[in-house]
């Protein structure tokens, strides 16, 4: 899996709650952080040809179309307290639909040696002007294809 599929989240005071720990809500708000950061990648050779080689996906969902969320799932693992140095979420794309796709995360230390967090999202491709789903193309698949990686290991699924 590519490194870059690991982001870094500086924890900030105000994402503890009154027990001392990342709020369970703030954790969303880091999956959503690590999507948009995701989408605006640049992408290369690997998915695009070499002449549009550096476009992001949100370059290949363009402005008549966007991502909605559809699905939202966290296993919480430990709590995490406020501290100096980032966590990771790590993303990637557990699987591809016809106008869907999954992302699955990991909230944890860069080495993975502690987890905080497991979530997955489901996200829509959408027509813009209708709100009706839309096929993903050729080449979304292709770099949501790039990213893919195993499913999330949930503790309650079998």
């Amino acid at each position: 899996m590519p490194d870059s599929l690991y982001m870094p989240v500086q924890l900030r005071f105000g994402d503890m709650d009154a027990y001392g720990h990342v709020n369970n809500v703030v954790y969303l708000q880091y999956f959503e952080n690590a999507r948009v950061q995701l989408a605006h990648a640049p992408l290369d050779e690997v998915v695009l040809p070499a002449d549009r080689a550096g476009q992001t996906f949100d370059d290949l969902v363009g402005p008549e179309r966007f991502t909605l969320v559809g699905r939202q799932e966290i296993e919480y693992r430990q709590p995490l307290t406020y501290r100096n140095r980032p966590v990771f979420v790590k993303i990637w794309v557990t699987s591809v639909g016809g106008s869907s796709y999954d992302f699955g995360y990991l909230v944890a230390e860069r080495d993975e040696s502690t987890v905080y967090a497991l979530g997955a999202t489901t996200m829509v491709l959408v027509d813009r002007s209708s709100g009706a789903p839309v096929r993903l193309t050729a080449e979304q698949r292709a770099a949501l294809e790039h990213w893919h990686g195993e499913p999330v290991p949930f503790r309650r699924r079998k």
